[in-house]
């Protein structure tokens, strides 16, 4: 036997492969990873807008991670929403739990600060606890049009253009919804679209590409006589952040190693701070704009 092919093989590289398989074989010890649940929070959630209708502010008690079920709504809560010239009381709903609404006859006004006052006992210890929220009504775009165009960066892909202007006395957030055929196709977290109306130049709208439809996908392609509508709501920066952190939640961290997650920001107050009561969720007021037309 030829005894000089194993003289050539470096020290190190016998000790560095003896130590992997030493510890390939080694790492039989059993570890235990706590996953418990953590304590439950308090989510409130809801808006107010321009639309004549049932607002809605849904309550409920966080489910822990690897829950099947979903969130329990929280009844029997005191909800309103006021400004300093009216009050609307929200009922819960008779089939939801947790689920308050206004009227129907409903309706905000832009330039308005809406406040939501919520009281209920979370902790169950038979006392109240009161919660609180407030949020400016900014100005909506007004559309005047929405146009349609093959995509000159994608293939197969057709974009959906719109035309309108901004109101001059301030600035606001834009976030855009797309309906075919009165459903909305741009449902999800994910698919929310939202930019600063600074850089519309002079607050005009001028043939902005605010969707990428793939005519591939059975979910996003158009056909001859669709009814499509385009809605562009004015939101406050307040509310742009809170979805920006859900949707960077959402995502999970990039790159693998950046830093830990923190908690999306919230703006609902405890009246009565409790270190035993943790609160998620958000209130916002906004106004929104929309246009239909008929795809050909």
């Amino acid at each position: 036997m030829n005894t000089s092919l194993y003289k050539k093989i470096p020290l190190v590289g016998v000790v560095f492969s003896s130590i992997f398989f030493i510890g390939l074989f080694s790492c039989t010890s059993r570890i235990d990873i706590n996953t418990e649940a953590s304590a439950p929070r308090l989510v409130i959630y809801g808006s107010i807008t321009t639309d004549t209708m049932q607002h809605s502010i849904k309550i409920t008690r966080s489910s822990g991670y690897f829950s099947t079920s979903k969130p329990e709504g929280i009844s029997h809560a005191m909800v309103s929403i006021h400004t300093d010239k009216e009050t609307f009381t929200l009922q819960e709903s008779s089939e939801e739990a947790g689920l308050y609404q206004t009227d129907k006859s409903v309706y905000g006004i832009e330039g308005e600060t809406y406040h939501l006052s919520v009281a209920l006992d979370f902790d169950e210890d038979g006392r109240q606890e009161e919660y609180e929220a407030v949020s400016y009504m900014p100005g909506a775009p007004r559309i005047d049009s929405i146009g349609f165009r093959p995509s000159d960066l994608l293939d197969n892909y057709l974009e959906v253009l719109v035309w309108g202007y901004m109101p001059e006395e301030e600035e606001n957030y834009l976030s855009f919804h797309l309906y075919r055929n009165h459903e909305i196709v741009n449902d999800s977290l994910h698919g929310f679209f939202i930019i600063d109306d600074k850089y519309m130049d002079k607050k005009e709208i001028t043939g902005v590409s605010c969707f990428y439809l793939d005519q591939e996908e059975e979910q996003s392609v158009l056909r001859e006589g669709d009814i499509i509508t385009v809605r562009i709501d004015g939101i406050t920066k307040e509310y742009t952040t809170f979805i920006n952190d859900a949707q960077s939640e959402r995502r999970g961290s990039d790159p693998i190693f950046s830093g830990p997650p923190a908690n999306v920001q919230t703006n609902i107050i405890s009246k009565s701070p409790s270190e035993n009561i943790l609160i998620s969720g958000f209130f916002t007021a906004f106004s929104g704009s929309k246009k239909t037309t008929i795809y050909r």
